[in-house]
């Protein structure tokens, strides 16, 4: 590659430069055409056409009323005109000090409440999450789950004041008695607090909101004693104290409680209740009397009311809680018009129904909460709180919130949002979504003080509407999700081919990459495939080109994989077949939009959680069996349980591989058929999985050469990490013996005697040195048991080099001074040599300092006549940060042990500059230092060797050298250092040809290739799939949790703890080598190991470059300091 007495490497012509960055530029074109191809592949994927879809409709018809129960009254208003700006006015405390405050309650039962929470959560001063129930004998206390509502307060920007309800009900029902024994008595409410107090402080609350309902009129003083004890508790926690208050009961004094709480709120709603007969749930003129009176005495700085916002539906001799969104869906399905009664001031209307009779609903929208909130701003009253989250009219945040602290006018509700909730209807668990949300309208008519004096429906908003099909009696789909997986995929295959039964495999592109073949056995076996998108991700509030990426790249890698294209879909995390939110049911639109069916589930095995293969078998059969009982009370929910969720990625699958026999028999000995999913759809596997269209298959035939490509990138990464941590833990566990052997041996070897008479020339080159100089030649001449003669040659120095060496040792008759034109370190020794008196030579750098014995004991080996050189152990001096310290450890750990054990083989690559002496006579055998390698040392080595010489190595001979003290200066040292190494590779080449001599062909050279070249320049894309990896995991993790989240990571960690565990033994072992070193480095490792070989990785990728360019590379200046300590 060089010319003829040229540096190796160097092209003079520059021609390799111009090729080099022609093909650099070749291939990154190549990389961004195969990019755009790909990139454009997977964005212009054609919407497929909509297949049919037969939605079962409910069994009962809404009709329209024949007998409306709420006809708009001529009552006059205004007695309650009067009584709310005048009279009722009067009768409630003001504090002028009293400011606007947004309240609402929070319930984890329910999705849409937390759906609301996180649209809202920036309205809102006060959350009051319903978390915590107190019931029963033992009062035992239940905490709610609440991951939904929990991770929207844990992620809002502005978090506010957290008071969670504690409450004594459970599954509606108070239990007054049993509260009223526990507030009795002194020692259990004090062990109550002993357990609420650090839940409160764990969950980050900012105080506690109490609503014991039902409490019997002797319980009120001990509920006042245990408020008290409360507020002793919380007063060293500043932390708010909130009661709940029931209007018109006069067992409640009031004002004494408001004397011991933060707040009393103020429960104005429930006027009439579902246990009793048809009503207004807070008509305005009872809404503002019940205020009134409950809150006398008690400061308007005290004072929340909690207004209703929901419905009531009375039916037969009952009825059913709805939300505000609920009753505009019944209306619209009956065809009735809510209106707005004058006299109450609550909506309603009424319809009847084929199956149960005449039903009446009242309501509480954002028309009364106009009334309300009117009322309570007039009063003086600030605290303002809403019952509850997710059941509220969506109009009700135009004049609710911390963005309203005044009042809009009435008109603001006029324009209604679209709906949030979800009306679901028809059997089965394949969804269609046949209707999206549209928004309402309705016109305001205002009294003249500005209140709702009617509230006409012009438009009724939409909210998004789900029809289900696919209920076939005993029928059974089952479904596995996430895979294919390498290990578990096909054993379930195994499985279901032995048993003859069909499948539905919703497969994660990601995992689809490296596993073509098994994806055609899924398919060639007679299965069905499905879409569970790309790389699985939550597709909650993902845009719509997110979403579109997910569905078009694993389509795009199916088609290419099999020539068929998905018809079926599944989104992560939404696999139920009532999905309750926007964000569940976008994924499902956006995949409809594109042609897709979306499969849910009414069955989930939960084997993610490996619960064990019986409770798997029983969570299949008995959710199966559910269908059948369903079906017989004439459920609709629960009619439908044909959808079977399994898994076969993801995890260890072998407890649902052993299940899956199980649940086949037992489902089959009761009567079931097993179909795939498209039989329950109703259409065919051809239509679920149609081969691709003649102008699909030329695209086809791209992406299944950059899949195949990107496939194989992966497998390699993956192998290549594998392979990596293989080689570097027995490179790790072969240095180590090796060196123990040599250890060992050196044990029971008699060391040539030291000849005080042996006479050794060192050569000193120095180039710019004036800081090191003179304290390197002090410690040469300090040498003991050697008769030694010092030649310095200052290769051109523009500081005192020669100054310094004249002046201090002109008078010693030891020390030569030879001052040259600069013209390199090789240049420099080799006019050394040609006045070296000595049989051995040492060749010195200026930064380096001997112990008074180390030439003494480097000298004694050269009673081998077959000996031309013999390494000693250099050490780093300048221990004074962390970048030397490093090297300090590398030396020790790296170096030095690498060196005893090549040693035994007699594979030694370098001696170094630091610290080693050469037979004379070797040097001038093989023509010198070589000029054209950066790294003379190691060159020299080679050659001595090559011409048949013998290195050895001894550790006893110590030198303390120089070394970088920055990083910068680390990676120019080291760059030389690698790309003088590069170059005596290629210029020894032969000996790995021809085998000679044997230590370096099959040892020394290979080991240097493998681990000092090849694994450090591919190091940087295995490091970078690991740190991906790692990513990607934290966010799956994040996302749902580690049980359902299964990468490579886990393995590349288990292989990455195994070698840092044997690198750490084998470091112990070259410290238990090295007596003289301080351990203490050792606790360095792990983070030089992680740092400091990213340098390392830099210096051979940039000499590996510079090598294939050809340009000229120089040795480089390292900036002395002189506080090298020796020992």
């Amino acid at each position: 590659m060089s010319s003829p007495g040229a540096p190796v490497f160097y092209d003079p012509s520059g021609r390799r430069r111009r090729r080099f960055a022609l093909g650099v530029a070749s291939f990154v074109a190549l990389l961004l055409i195969a990019a755009i191809v790909f990139v454009v592949s997977i964005g212009v994927v054609p919407a497929q056409p909509l297949l049919p879809f037969n939605s079962e409709r409910p069994g009962h018809k809404l009709e329209p009323p024949r007998d409306t129960v709420l006809k708009r009254t001529k009552r006059t208003i205004d007695w309650y005109t009067r009584r709310l700006t005048g009279e009722t006015r009067a009768k409630v405390a003001k504090d002028a000090g009293n400011v606007p405050l947004a309240i609402a309650f929070h319930v984890p039962w329910d999705a849409q409440s937390a759906e609301s929470l996180r649209r809202h959560i920036d309205e809102l001063d006060w959350v009051i999450p319903g978390w915590v129930s107190i019931t029963g004998p033992n009062h035992r206390i239940t905490t709610f789950p609440d991951p939904a509502g929990r991770a929207v307060l844990n992620a809002a920007t502005r978090r506010p004041l957290i008071l969670p309800m504690i409450q004594n009900a459970i599954e509606g029902k108070w239990d007054g008695a049993g509260m009223a024994a526990l507030l009795h008595d002194p020692k259990q409410r004090a062990a109550l607090l002993d357990k609420i107090e650090p839940w409160l402080a764990a969950n980050r609350a900012g105080g506690a909101f109490f609503d014991f309902e039902e409490l019997p009129p002797s319980a009120q003083a001990d509920y006042r004693a245990f408020l008290n004890e409360v507020n002793t508790r919380f007063d060293k926690h500043g932390w708010v104290i909130a009661m709940a208050a029931p209007v018109g009961d006069r067992s409640w004094d009031l004002p004494a409680y408001a004397k011991i709480v933060d707040r009393v709120f103020l429960m104005s709603y429930d006027e009439h209740e579902l246990s009793g007969p048809p009503g207004p749930i807070a008509s305005q003129a009872w809404f503002a009397k019940t205020v009134a009176d409950a809150a006398r005495g008690i400061p308007a700085s005290k004072l929340v009311v909690a207004i209703g916002n929901y419905g009531y539906d009375w039916y037969g001799t009952g009825g059913d809680p709805m939300t505000v969104e609920e009753a505009w869906q019944a209306a619209r399905d009956s065809g009735a018009v809510p209106v707005f009664d004058r006299a109450s001031g609550n909506s309603g209307f009424a319809y009847e129904d084929d199956d149960t009779g005449k039903h009446v609903v009242w309501l509480l929208d954002a028309a009364s909460a106009y009334n309300e909130i009117a009322f309570l701003r007039r009063a003086g009253i600030g605290g303002v709180a809403l019952w509850r989250l997710g059941a509220e009219d969506p109009g009700l945040w135009s004049l609710f919130g911390r963005s309203h602290p005044t009042l809009p006018p009435a008109s603001a509700i006029s324009d209604i949002p679209p709906g949030t909730d979800v009306d679901i209807e028809g059997k089965g668990e394949i969804l269609k979504i046949g209707a999206v949300p549209s928004a309402g309208k309705r016109k305001v008519i205002t009294l003249p003080n500005g209140d709702v004096a009617d509230a006409q429906f012009l438009a009724l908003p939409s909210q998004y509407m789900v029809q289900r099909t696919g209920y076939r009696d005993r029928e059974v789909a089952l479904t596995f999700d996430d895979g294919p997986d390498p290990q578990w995929t096909p054993q379930i295959l195994d499985v279901l081919k032995r048993e003859g039964v069909p499948a539905t495999f919703f497969i994660v592109g990601e995992n689809a990459l490296t596993e073509r073949a098994l994806l055609k056995r899924i398919v060639d076996e007679g299965h069905e495939v499905g879409s569970h998108t790309y790389t699985h991700p939550n597709l909650a509030g993902a845009s719509d080109t997110e979403t579109d990426v997910q569905l078009n790249a694993t389509q795009r890698l199916f088609q290419a994989f099999t020539g068929r294209s998905l018809k079926l879909f599944r989104a992560p995390y939404f696999g139920d077949a009532e999905p309750t939110t926007a964000d569940e049911i976008g994924p499902a639109l956006q995949a409809q939009n594109r042609g897709y069916i979306s499969v849910g589930l009414h069955v989930d095995a939960e084997d993610w959680q490996r619960p064990g293969v019986q409770a798997i078998v029983d969570n299949v059969v008995n959710g199966v069996l559910k269908g059948d009982t369903g079906c017989a009370t004439g459920s609709d929910d629960e009619c439908s349980h044909n959808i079977v969720l399994l898994h076969d990625a993801g995890g260890d699958r072998s407890q649902t591989v052993a299940a899956l026999p199980i649940i086949i028999k037992t489902l089959r000995d009761r009567g079931f058929t097993f179909v795939p999913v498209s039989r329950l759809a109703g259409i065919s596997r051809d239509v679920a999985m149609p081969p691709i269209s003649a102008s699909d298959r030329s695209a086809a035939q791209v992406d299944l050469f950059l899949f195949g490509t990107l496939g194989a990138i992966v497998t390699a990464l993956s192998w290549l990490f594998v392979f990596a941590i293989s080689i570097g833990i027995l490179r790790a566990v072969v240095l180590s013996a090796l060196a123990l052997f040599q250890a060992r041996r050196e044990g029971r070897t008699v060391f040539p005697a030291i000849d005080a008479d042996r006479f050794v020339t060192v050569i000193i080159p120095a180039f710019n040195e004036e800081a090191v100089i003179e304290r390197s030649i002090r410690t040469v001449l300090a040498s003991t048991d050697v008769r030694i003669e010092v030649i310095v040659i200052d290769d051109g120095s523009k500081d005192r080099t020669s100054a310094i060496v004249a002046a201090t040792f002109g008078d010693d008759p030891r020390v030569r001074l030879l001052t040259l034109e600069n013209g390199g370190k090789a240049r420099a020794l080799n006019r050394g040599l040609e006045l070296a008196q000595g049989e051995i030579v040492i060749a010195l750098d200026a930064d380096t300092q001997f112990e008074p014995t180390t030439i003494a004991r480097l000298a004694r080996w050269f009673v081998d006549p077959k000996l031309g050189a013999v390494a000693g152990n250099a050490k780093v001096g300048n221990r004074v940060n962390l970048v030397t310290r490093w090297q300090a450890l590398e030396y020790v750990t790296a170096q030095n042990l690498e060196r005893r054990a090549l040693s035994s083989l007699n594979a030694m690559m370098v001696v170094p500059g630091a610290v080693g002496a050469w037979r004379l006579a070797a040097i001038r055998e093989v023509g010198g230092y070589p000029h054209d390698t950066l790294a003379e040392d190691q060159d020299l080595t080679i050659a001595i060797q090559r011409a048949g010489w013998r290195v050895t190595y001894d550790q006893y001979a110590v030198a303390w050298t120089e070394s970088p003290e920055s990083f910068a200066g680390l990676a120019k040292q080291r760059f030389r250092w690698a790309y003088g190494t590069l170059q005596c590779l290629w210029k020894h080449g032969r000996i790995m040809r021809t085998g000679r001599p044997r230590g370096l062909a099959w040892i020394g050279v290979p080991q240097a290739i493998v681990f000092q070249v090849l694994l450090a320049a591919i190091s940087p894309i295995i490091d970078l799939a690991l740190i991906v990896s790692m990513i990607t995991t934290w966010f799956a993790i994040e996302a749902h949790g580690w049980a359902q989240t299964q990468t490579s990571l886990d393995k590349m960690l288990a292989y990455w703890l195994v070698f840092t565990a044997i690198d750490l033994l084998s470091a112990i072992v070259a410290f238990a080598l090295e007596r003289r070193e301080k351990w203490r480095l050792l606790w360095l490792l792990i983070p030089q190991r992680i740092g400091y070989r990213q340098i390392m990785y830099y210096v051979v990728l940039k000499a590996i470059t510079q090598a294939l360019r050809g340009p000229s590379v120089g040795w480089g200046k390292l900036q002395r300091t002189g506080r090298v300590q020796a020992g």
